[in-house]
């Protein structure tokens, strides 16, 4: 591993970098007012301090993930560079974590004591390092419950082991609480715990988001809630649940003009925190919305309830936290 310089100093300039990338990178709403706006908790230069690629004729990338650390840091996947960044809950950078190669797109930690690595897509892969940087494990992806890696949709890493999500649809678990390879189980939506999962599906021609909680795989959910669009919500950015059973709902509502070329006329991420009854907690909206980077995570829940969002703009990469922590 590779130790490198703390970013920390860098959060002075962070304010102002983060309402000049409000102003000038294309595709980011303006339903958020620069006051309301979370601080900063890191910022990261294009190039200089993480990778990016864009391409001509294939997909423009950056980081494509990013994880909450038990103890309130932080893991950027940054695979263009081959790495996996590691922050202290201060913002200080730690020794990075090498990747074999650049198609990796999911990174998460586990137990604390574990970072995670996944390829879908070439290796057909999921790497598990311990905190010296050394791989312990690696599981081969095809198997019971998933027959094509690419359909991948997420990683949850829970007390009982981790979990990957297919199509939206159904959770295989793959490794067990040591991070050993295990027989694989089955359940439908996302696992989280308590023995229960979450199931979230849109609400069409409504434009809602219908979210189901209950035991896994029982024949009837104990809850289930529709989310109404502000705007037409087009897709389901995160869906978990902390330990106490608090769900994190993100949605991305757009609207788009009714004419050629139909462009995009408003758009926003809206963030919400519910009880384990689906009684709303805290919402927010956000206007930072997927860009042409590619990205396949964009929101996460930390470990003590606090709601997390990386994004881009022209400057680099941001982390902010949202104000979701809950008593």
């Amino acid at each position: 591993m590779n130790t490198r310089n703390t970013r920390k100093t860098l959060l002075v300039a962070c304010p102002l970098l983060l309402l000049l990338g409000l102003a000038g990178f294309p595709r980011i709403s303006h339903a958020v007012a620069a006051d309301d706006l979370p601080e900063p908790f890191l910022f990261l230069a294009w190039d200089a301090d993480v990778g990016r690629f864009l391409g001509d004729e294939a997909d423009s990338e950056g980081p494509k993930s990013f994880a909450t650390k038990a103890d309130g840091g932080l893991l950027i996947l940054d695979q263009v560079n081959l790495r996996i960044l590691d922050f202290d809950p201060a913002g200080r950078e730690l020794p990075a974590y090498a990747l074999p190669g650049p198609a990796f797109d999911d990174v998460g930690e586990a137990a604390g004591r574990f970072v995670l690595a996944l390829d879908r897509l070439v290796t057909r892969t999921l790497l598990v390092y311990d905190l010296d940087g050394s791989i312990v494990t690696e599981l081969d992806l095809v198997g019971h419950g998933i027959e094509h890696a690419g359909l991948i949709t997420a990683m949850f890493a829970r007390t009982d082991g981790v979990w990957l999500e297919v199509s939206h649809r159904h959770s295989v678990r793959v490794l067990d609480a040591a991070m050993g390879p295990c027989e694989r189980r089955i359940v439908l939506g996302r696992p989280i715990e308590g023995g229960r999962s979450l199931i979230g599906t849109l609400d069409r021609p409504a434009g809602g988001a219908r979210i189901s909680i209950g035991p896994r795989n029982a024949a009837k959910p104990d809850a289930t809630i529709t989310i109404p669009g502000e705007l037409p919500i087009r897709r389901i950015v995160a869906l978990d649940a902390d330990a106490k059973g608090r769900v994190l709902a993100v949605v991305h509502e757009a609207l788009f003009g009714g004419t050629t070329p139909f462009g995009v006329l408003d758009e926003r991420y809206r963030l919400i925190r519910l009880d384990n009854r689906f009684a709303e907690l805290w919402s927010a909206r956000s206007p930072w919305v997927l860009t042409e980077l590619d990205q396949r995570q964009e929101v996460r829940l930390g470990p003590d309830g606090g709601v997390w969002q990386m994004f881009f703009t022209w400057e680099g990469v941001f982390v902010v936290r949202w104000d979701g922590r809950t008593p």
